[in-house]
This record gives structure tokens, C-alpha cells and sequence, in this order.
């Protein structure tokens, strides 16, 4: 994880990363106004597709691809927050893949009612309107300048352990296949 840090933070500034496919689904040209608003912040991109984050030309902007695994965690767990301003496709397994590192997530309020009891671990903001831009600024920048994201993560990831690992899925599934009996 030290290495990725490093080499992802040459300022030392806050690292925030955005994970999926470069479309604009997922938020892509919000996040690009975001990166050049933010420009003491280092926007690392995981992913691939038409909106190559490469292409904007912004030096604070790092694209990374085909990540899995160990790779893309560290990835999560180096970040300060996972930003994933999508809309209309339910709730991201990659949201449940940063809180699983302990990486806390702002996504867009209509991807948080994708998973309402996870609302005191999420952080969310309204995708539409023309004041986007501003409001997801100031509601990153307020997380950036206060403890708030150092003292979720532990909330963050207990939560992810609690509803997502392996054995409590591989319960719920068992729970739900008895059910099939009665």
C-alpha cells in the first residue's frame, strides 16, 4: 500500500479515486470539472472506455488500467475517498469493494438509496443540476478539511465485514435456499 500512496502522491495531497468504466453514466464529466476545480488534489482513475480521463490533459489526473484483485485494493485502501458520482444503475459492487478496504464513498444520493442501511456508512450528494460541480466541490473539500473520513473508516469497513463477506453472504444465500423448502 506504501509504494501506491507514494507513487500517487507526489504533492501530498489528498488522493481521491474513481473506479469503473469511463462513460457518462458513471458521473465521467462531473468528475472532470471536479479534477480541474481540484487541482492540489491527485484524481486517480481505474477503468477504461470512451471518456479516457487521459485525454482531459490535466497533470493532476492519473489513469490506471487493468487492475484486480490485491492491486485494485490497494488502490482503495491508499485513496482518502472513493468518488462516484453515477446515476441510474443501482448500487456499485465497487462501492462495496472500497468499504471493504475501510475507504469511505461519496456517490450520488439516487446510488445510496441502491443500499438504504448503509446510510450512516455512506456519504452522498445530488448528481443533477448546473450547481453539481460546485456542491460536490464544497462537500469534498469540506470532508478533505475536517476528521470526518479518518474516523469513518472504521465505521466503513466493520459495516462492509458485517453485510458483505464471504460468510455472510454464503448465510443469507443458505437462509434464502431453506426458505425454498418450506
Amino acid at each position: 500500500m506504501a509504494c501506491v500512496s507514494v507513487r500517487f502522491r507526489p504533492g501530498g495531497g489528498a488522493l481521491l479515486l474513481f473506479v469503473g468504466r469511463f462513460v457518462e453514466k458513471k458521473g465521467l464529466p462531473l468528475l472532470r470539472q471536479l479534477a480541474q476545480r481540484m487541482p492540489e488534489a491527485t484524481w486517480v482513475f481505474a477503468g477504461w472506455g470512451p471518456l479516457d480521463p487521459e485525454r482531459w490533459g490535466l497533470p493532476n489526473v492519473k489513469v490506471v488500467r487493468g487492475r484486480s484483485g490485491g492491486e485494485l485494493a490497494a488502490l482503495y485502501q491508499a485513496a482518502d475517498l472513493l468518488v462516484l458520482p453515477s446515476t441510474g444503475e443501482g448500487f456499485p459492487l465497487v462501492v462495496q469493494e472500497s468499504m471493504a478496504c475501510g475507504t469511505p464513498a461519496l456517490i450520488g444520493t439516487d446510488t445510496a438509496a441502491g443500499c438504504p442501511d448503509a446510510a450512516a456508512v455512506l456519504l452522498d450528494e445530488a448528481v443533477p443540476g448546473a450547481d453539481a460541480a460546485q456542491r460536490w466541490e464544497q462537500r469534498i473539500r469540506g470532508l478533505l478539511g475536517s476528521q470526518a473520513l479518518a474516523a469513518l473508516r472504521p465505521a466503513v469497513a466493520a459495516y462492509a465485514a458485517k453485510n458483505w463477506s464471504w460468510e455472510q453472504c454464503a448465510a443469507r444465500y443458505a437462509e434464502l435456499l431453506r426458505g425454498l423448502d418450506e
